[in-house]
C-alpha cells in the first residue's frame, strides 16, 4: 500500500516555478507477459498468461500503480469482472488502447484504407474501446496505426489518407469529447513507412483535427528510431499543449528494441527527465517493455531503479542550477557534473 501511495504523488511547483518532483505515476502494459513472438518464432518464447494472471503479476511489481491493456485482446473476461479485479489488486487502468492491428482486415490501413466498410469497422472498434475505458475508469484512448502507412512508392495516395484518417479521428473524437484520444506515432513496422511517423507529422494531425481532446502518446523508442531528440520532441508537444502520455523503452536507434529503460540512452534519459520537470508532466509513464528472454518483473522494475536514480542525479546537482548552465550554453561543464553525480549514484 505505502508503495502505491507513493506512486501516485504529482509533481509540486517549486517556489521559483521549477516542478520538484515528488514521484512519478508509473504504469506498465499487460503485454509484457504475452508470449512475445518475433518474426522468426510466431509463437513466442513463453506461455501467454491469462489476463487475470497478468494483471495479478503487475501488481507485485514494486513501483506500478498502473496497467495499459488492449482492446478487444483483454477483456474476454469482460469489462466488470475486469474492473472488480484491477481495484482488488489495487491497481489503476491508465489507459485503453485499439488493436488495429492484430486483424488481417487492417492490411491496407484502418482509418485511412480505401475502404469505407474497413474505415467504418475501426471507427466503431474504436468507439467501443472508449466505452471499455469508461468501465475502467481509464481517462484515455491510445490509437497506434500501425497499418496505416505503406510499402512501396507510388502505392498510395498520401493526401487522400492522411485526410480520410483525419476524418474518422474527428467523427471519433467529436462524439466523445470528454475523453482523451492519444495518438502514437512511430516511423515504421509493420509498414514500411507509417503515415504518422514522426512527433512533427502528429503534431501536424492534431493541428488539422483542431479538437482539444485529441493529442500524443510519445513512445521514446519510436522517436528514437525516427532519429529525434527524446527531450525535444516532449517540450515540442508540451508546448502545444498535445502531450498526453508517455512510453518509456530504451534501443539503438536502428528498430524498436522495447529494451529496459536507460540500458543503452542514460544520458538522454536523463536529459528528458529534466525537461519532463520544467514542463510539470502530471500524467502517466508507461514501462513500455517487451521481454523476449528476460524475466518481465525485473526489466519493468530495473526501468523505474533507473528512473530514480536519475532523478536523484537531478536533485544532487539542482533543477535550478542545470538551468542557469542551459542559459550560459554550457554542455560541456554541465554534463561534466551530472556524469560526476551520476558515477557517484
Amino acid at each position: 500500500m505505502e508503495r502505491c501511495i507513493a506512486s501516485r504523488l504529482r509533481w509540486v511547483e517549486h517556489e521559483k516555478g521549477v516542478s520538484q518532483l515528488c514521484a512519478y505515476r508509473y504504469a506498465t502494459g499487460t503485454w509484457i507477459y504475452g508470449t512475445v513472438g518475433d518474426r522468426y518464432i510466431l509463437t513466442g518464447y513463453r506461455r501467454g498468461l491469462p489476463i487475470e494472471e497478468r494483471i495479478e503479476r503487475i501488481s507485485r511489481i514494486n513501483g506500478i500503480s498502473g496497467l495499459e491493456m488492449i482492446y478487444p485482446a483483454d477483456f474476454e473476461p469482460g469489462v466488470e469482472s475486469l474492473a472488480e479485479i484491477i481495484r482488488e489488486k489495487g491497481l489503476e487502468c491508465a489507459i485503453v488502447g485499439v488493436d488495429l492491428t492484430g486483424d488481417p482486415i487492417w492490411q491496407f490501413g484502418s482509418f485511412s484504407s480505401p475502404d469505407f466498410e474497413v474505415r467504418s469497422r475501426a471507427v466503431e472498434l474504436t468507439l467501443r474501446t472508449i466505452e471499455a475505458a469508461d468501465a475502467l475508469e481509464a481517462p484515455a484512448i491510445n490509437i497506434w496505426p500501425g497499418e496505416d502507412g505503406y510499402d512501396y512508392p507510388f502505392q498510395v495516395d498520401y493526401r487522400a489518407r492522411w485526410e480520410r484518417f483525419k476524418s474518422c479521428i474527428v467523427e471519433i473524437a467529436s462524439q466523445r469529447k470528454d475523453k482523451r484520444i492519444c495518438l502514437e506515432y512511430k516511423p515504421r513496422e509493420p509498414r514500411a513507412r507509417s503515415l504518422i511517423a514522426t512527433a512533427a507529422s502528429a503534431a501536424l494531425m492534431c493541428n488539422e483535427i483542431g479538437l482539444d481532446n485529441v493529442g500524443v502518446t510519445i513512445d521514446v523508442g519510436h522517436a528514437l528510431q525516427a532519429g529525434e531528440n527524446i527531450a525535444e520532441s516532449l517540450s515540442m508537444l508540451s508546448a502545444l499543449g498535445i502531450l498526453y502520455h508517455v512510453h518509456l523503452n530504451d534501443n539503438y536507434g536502428s528498430w524498436d528494441d522495447d529494451m529496459m529503460v536507460g540500458s543503452v540512452r542514460l544520458i538522454e534519459f536523463l536529459e528528458m527527465l529534466y525537461y519532463l520537470r520544467t514542463i510539470s508532466y502530471e500524467g502517466w509513464l508507461s514501462i513500455d517493455v517487451y521481454p523476449y528472454r528476460e524475466d518481465p518483473a525485473h526489466v519493468v522494475e530495473g526501468s523505474i531503479r533507473i528512473l530514480d536514480k536519475l532523478n536523484k542525479v537531478l536533485e544532487s546537482v539542482g533543477v535550478d542550477e542545470i538551468g542557469r548552465f542551459l542559459e550560459k550554453g554550457s554542455a560541456i561543464p554541465l554534463l561534466s557534473n551530472l556524469l560526476d553525480a551520476v558515477i557517484r549514484g
